[in-house]
């Protein structure tokens, strides 16, 4: 996992907070100043007397050799930010938290503690004038802000939480406790946002809209139809016809919040609307963060699931952990097929979570571990020529399932992992019971009842994946461990016997 940066003034609780997240995350963590006294074999006392810019040369040198780290939490020192190639290192890399607290706690934490910049000086005058002038800099750094005033085991499972992950050049996909302090990437062309949303999204949609008051000059939202509705050609023609009113133009961005079906619309609307404009993705279920808004995927149906489509990378997809937490539990059910579905291709340690905690499993570490499979795997195949092809284990007759009985997709999903596992089992002796039961302590059902088969066979016909050679599967040769093969009808059948599609 990429490296989690803190920032703050001293006295902020880094590297505590640092070593407690560091802890629930099981990684390294690393305190740069520690790092650096040790290098030099001197105290930053014994450096900062040699003249501050003899340390700020070491600083900038360490941060460069911890930037190409994974799986650590660092605890930077609080003028870190100063040097701007710093700050670009830390935020290229990771996701930069900055733990905020107020003068006056501060001062409490300082006093009696050997601090080079307040040597001389009225601690609480001289924490101001230093927070004058670090204070924009922290806030155009940090993407997230926590306030450190609270416990520090507080703090840390709120720090524990963030993540920045990159999709190539296109993505940053930010996780944390609350949405970024900027949703938006910058840009000197932008005159509106048009945020899209559902009405179970609208909500979270009105949040965005004010995050976004100090970020762009105009707002509007517009609101799809319920459910797969919106995923229709007459709802595509509504969006567009509501985006030329708004005279949306080349360097203006689409911000779509909500579900699957919202960062697939929106993202689609974005890709075609002007041949392409600009597109940022809030997901507010779990199904959306962990899979539909990260990959480029976006589309439509017409006469079958998202058979119309473009692939079109958002800049940016925010997830805010604090949304995802109050879902209810059904939304988040649904998801967790999307979840486990990367556990069964490529983290084991997902299944176990999962297979432990069903869906008590803490949202926090599934979402960022999903995450992580999916942007890892995307970034090596961008258009699906590939490798990427094994993020559709359940999807070819779980789409056929969900079309013919209008299932939720997770269901759906979760079916078609039933039946490519019976078929894996089948193959290459993988026990089908390691896909159904976590899937059961989940609650997500592994079987269809009344299911028609020649409609089933019919929507499996149109499938994207299906070449002159067959219907491309994915399959199981163990956990993590997926490969892509051909599959004949009678293996099909197979499959679909196995979730009592017959």
């Amino acid at each position: 996992m990429p490296p989690l940066w803190l920032i703050g003034m001293m006295g902020a609780g880094k590297s505590t907070v640092g070593r407690q997240a560091a802890e629930l995350r099981g990684v390294e963590h690393i305190d740069i100043d520690q790092r650096i006294a040790a290098r030099a074999g001197r105290s930053i006392s014994q450096i900062f007397a040699e003249g501050e810019h003899v340390f700020r040369a070491m600083e900038a040198a360490e941060i460069g050799r911890v930037a190409s780290m994974e799986d650590v939490v660092v605890s930077t020192g609080g003028g870190v930010v100063l040097d701007p190639g710093n700050v670009e290192a830390m935020r290229r890399t990771g996701a930069v938290v900055l733990l905020e607290a107020s003068v006056e706690a501060l001062v409490g934490r300082v006093s009696g503690r050997p601090r080079p910049l307040l040597d001389g000086h009225d601690p609480e005058q001289r924490l101001r004038e230093l927070l004058e002038v670090r204070a924009p800099i922290y806030d155009a750094a940090a993407h997230f802000v926590v306030d450190a005033e609270q416990s520090p085991a507080d703090v840390a499972v709120l720090v524990a939480g963030c993540d920045l992950y990159s999709v190539g050049e296109d993505t940053k996909v930010v996780i944390g406790p609350t949405l970024p302090r900027r949703l938006l990437p910058a840009s000197a062309q932008r005159q509106q946002a048009v945020v899209v949303v559902q009405k179970g999204s609208a909500h979270v949609g009105r949040v965005v809209m004010a995050r976004l008051e100090s970020e762009v000059d105009a707002i509007a939202m517009v609101e799809l139809p319920d459910r797969e509705a919106a995923k229709t050609l007459d709802a595509m023609g509504e969006l567009y016809a509501q985006l030329a009113e708004l005279n949306v133009g080349r360097g203006d961005t689409v911000v779509g919040v909500g579900g699957g079906t919202v960062t697939d619309v929106a993202g689609f609307a974005a890709a075609t609307w002007l041949r392409g404009i600009e597109s940022v993705l809030v997901p507010t279920t779990m199904l959306g963060a962990v899979d539909a808004a990260i990959g480029g995927k976006t589309g439509i149906n017409v006469m079958g699931k998202n058979l119309v489509g473009a692939f079109w990378h958002p800049t940016q997809v925010a997830i805010s952990l604090g949304v995802l937490g109050a879902l209810p539990r059904s939304l988040i059910r649904e998801g967790a097929a999307e979840a486990i579905k990367a556990g069964f291709i490529a983290d084991p340690r997902l299944v176990e979570l999962y297979d432990k905690h069903g869906l008590d499993a803490p949202i926090s570490e599934v979402v960022r571990r999903a995450v992580a499979v999916k942007t890892a795997i995307v970034a090596d195949d961008f258009r699906e020529a590939g490798r990427r092809v094994i993020l559709n284990f359940g999807h070819t007759i779980g789409h056929a399932v969900e079309v013919e009985r209008a299932m939720p997709h997770g269901h759906a999903v979760a079916v078609g992992m039933v039946a490519a596992a019976a078929i894996s089992q089948r193959r290459h002796g993988f026990d089908s019971g390691r896909v159904v039961e976590p899937l059961e302590k989940l609650g997500l059902p592994t079987r269809v009842d009344e299911a028609d088969l020649a409609v089933v066979r019919r929507l499996l016909s149109r499938d994207k994946k299906r070449t002159a050679e067959g219907l491309r599967m994915v399959l199981l040769r163990d956990i993590g461990d997926p490969v892509v093969e051909v599959v004949d009808s009678a293996t099909i059948d197979h499959g679909l016997k196995a979730v009592g599609i017959s």
